[in-house]
């Protein structure tokens, strides 16, 4: 598991999907969620894959194997005076559903089909 910061002073994740031998465009798109424009239902869901995914890290390291895929997710945090990013990766074969399914669905869009804007 490794450390978050405090997931209110969040104000952008973003999750690609990197690795393997062949770089196909459509597998390694980044999806951004920008948290203070998210409805609540939607900030709420990340913020639960992206705690999930950070209990399955044991080390902030990246993935190792010629064909892995892995999950990069980055984090901005804006504190004043200043803006720091975290980033971790989460090998693809161990990723929570939820940060699958985020990385699958089309930008801007709630998982469960409802606004809450």
């Amino acid at each position: 598991m490794i450390d978050l910061p405090p997931l209110d002073e969040v104000e952008v994740v973003r999750l690609s999907r990197e690795g393997g031998l062949a770089y196909i465009p459509n597998l390694s798109r980044v999806r951004i969620f920008e948290l203070n424009r998210c409805s609540t239902t939607l900030r709420g869901q990340v913020c639960q894959a992206i705690t999930q995914a950070s209990q399955i890290v044991q080390t902030p390291q990246p993935a190792t194997g010629g064909d892995q895929r892995f999950f990069r997710v980055e984090l901005d945090v804006r504190t004043q005076p200043h803006a720091t990013m975290y980033s971790f990766e989460v090998p693809e074969a161990e990723a929570p559903l939820m940060l699958v399914t985020l990385w699958q669905a089309p930008p801007d869009e709630e998982l469960n089909g409802a606004e809450e804007r």
